[in-house]
């Protein structure tokens, strides 16, 4: 197909006399005088356009563009003139729908005659050809433009057409040699290797996900579905919110999940013991056990997703009915539980407890917790600083009931509903019979920078069960689930393993979900930012979507 030009006068109105003001803006580029406009693209010449005609049938598509009239390159509409030096004769624009010709195409760079019949003509000692053989051996001397698998070649290497790989004429596409499988010693150790991982919290689902496809691996929890406890202080206001926070294992890990609960750890014989008496060896243990804590913040592992959802829901009505909450504990928890109570329910009048001087810990920048007490007391919220609550065990929580608070400073406050957000223990009891020596006071299990179980081999601890000095969180626990995978890789592989270091704290904390403050490496963001990183939905897409690779329920 052959191309030409019209002037501007065949546009049907449009060009010369368009004035500035009835033109878009885009239309004004460099080629264009003042005041004038066409609808073509940028790049043609001005005042010009392509419009397409059959090729006489005498002309051969490979003519030379100076010895036929009616070439693949363009034509001036004035006698005498030459075309725009903006459009290269050498590469004229394709007309849309037209079939590319990549062999003797006028759109290609043209080659040395002698080239060119090497790469089309089958040579004298070689067989004869068939057009798939013909086009392989083109899209391989072509490979010096394209690069390999049709992507850019690298810019510092040798894109000449000598230095790119010949093809046989009788191969096939498919002939040619598959890689090798063979495996090196080190793979052979992944593949006898069998990593056990108890605890299926964010630091267990975090190393297992990284080995899935590497190594074999068992995940065992007592638990069918991970909890997202992130979203648990908003699943216990919103009833709508539960069970997004309960993400099945099966549909991520398939057989290599395991449900279970670990009843004894015998790391002489490298085995664990369950509760219904099942043995599972193990070539490495990881323990992920993390921690407990109490409703709502944390669910005891010995109901199912189905009760807890039902116990978030019950709670969210208590909350809709009460009027008068008492919250004690200022950490994280008590902070976001607050929030969220006040962003559903703003009338409410909510009373936060904590035994501390300052809410949080003292991990954080002190402007941090000042922000957070400023916006909080907008919302109308009565702190009790700096006095412990005496008779928390005999009252009862998560039960809309009148009841009276008393602190040991002798304050007394009335409520109707008490919510516990006091801190967690790290869960590590089943281990007392045979790593008790290796817990320390706080009940966290003792571990080197590379997250391995003091004085024990190929036994190591990550999460909040660890006590490795840092603020005990989810993002923290994925880091470290992450980082012992690829050390575990590297142990095999005969590779030097990396230690664990310390970042910059960040921390977001939400107040509902429009509202909240970050810490992120020094700097302070309120709640415009903690409502994109954070607040809006709670990571929830995150763990659903890319974590654990399934869709989130509606």
């Amino acid at each position: 197909m052959a191309y030409s030009y019209l002037s501007r006068s065949s546009y049907n109105g449009f060009g010369r006399g368009r004035g500035r003001s009835q033109a878009p803006s885009w239309a004004y580029g460099r080629g264009r005088g003042r005041g004038q406009w066409s609808p073509v693209p940028m790049r043609r010449p001005r005042g010009l356009r392509y419009v397409s005609r059959t090729p006489s049938p005498a002309t051969s598509p490979r003519q030379s563009p100076s010895t036929s009239p009616t070439s693949h390159f363009p034509v001036s509409p004035r006698r005498g003139s030459h075309p725009s030096p903006r459009i290269s004769p050498k590469h004229p624009r394709p007309r849309r729908g037209s079939s590319p010709n990549p062999v003797g195409s006028a759109s290609l760079p043209s080659l040395p005659s002698s080239h060119t019949n090497n790469l089309l003509t089958p040579s004298s000692h070689s067989p004869a050809s068939s057009p798939v053989e013909k086009h392989d051996r083109t899209i391989t001397d072509l490979t010096f433009v394209f690069g390999k698998n049709g992507s850019a070649p690298h810019k510092g290497g040798n894109h000449s057409r000598d230095a790119s790989p010949k093809v046989s004429p009788s191969a096939s596409p498919k002939s040619s040699p598959k890689k090798s499988h063979v495996k090196s010693n080190g793979s052979e150790e992944q593949s006898n290797a069998h990593v056990v991982i108890v605890g299926g919290g964010y630091a267990g689902i975090a190393i297992a996900r990284k080995l899935q496809g590497k190594i074999n691996f068992t995940l065992i929890d007592p638990k069918e579905r991970f909890h997202h406890h992130i979203g648990a202080l908003r699943s216990a206001v919103r009833t709508d919110f539960a069970k997004k926070t309960f993400i099945p294992y099966k549909a991520t890990f398939g057989k290599q999940f395991k449900q279970g609960r670990v009843k004894d750890v015998k790391t002489s014989d490298r085995t664990i013991i369950l509760e219904t008496g099942e043995t599972i060896s193990y070539t490495h243990l990881v323990i992920a056990t993390g921690c407990t804590g109490p409703f709502p913040g944390r669910v005891d592992d010995t109901i199912t997703a189905d009760e807890a959802i039902s116990r978030y829901n019950n709670l969210a009505e208590q909350i809709e009915t009460a009027d008068k909450i008492v919250i004690v504990g200022g950490g994280v928890a008590g902070i976001e539980l607050t929030g969220e109570i006040l962003s559903a329910h703003k009338n409410k009048n909510v009373t936060l407890i904590h035994a501390h001087q300052h809410l949080i810990n003292d991990d954080v920048l002190p402007a941090v917790r000042t922000k957070l007490q400023e916006k909080l007391a907008r919302y109308g919220v009565t702190f009790i600083l700096d006095e412990r609550v005496k008779n928390l065990d005999e009252v009862a929580t998560n039960v809309s009931k009148p009841t009276t608070v008393k602190t040991d400073a002798g304050t007394e406050v009335s409520a109707d509903l008490v919510i516990r957000c006091t801190g967690v223990k790290p869960n590590t009891a089943v281990f007392a019979n045979n790593l008790g020596g290796k817990v320390d006071d706080s009940g966290r299990l003792k571990v080197n920078e590379l997250f391995e179980v003091d004085g024990v081999e190929h036994v190591y601890a990550i999460g909040a069960c660890n006590d490795v000095a840092e603020v005990k969180m989810p993002r923290h626990s994925t880091a470290q689930g992450e980082l012992l995978a690829e050390n575990i890789v590297r142990k095999l592989d005969n590779k030097e393993m990396k230690p664990h270091t310390q970042g910059q704290l960040m921390m977001e904390i939400s107040l509902g979900p429009n509202a909240g403050v970050s810490q992120v490496k020094g700097l302070i963001l309120g709640s415009f930012l903690t409502k994109y990183r954070k607040s809006k939905d709670l990571f929830v897409h995150r763990f659903w979507k890319k974590v654990m690779k399934q869709e989130v329920p509606h």
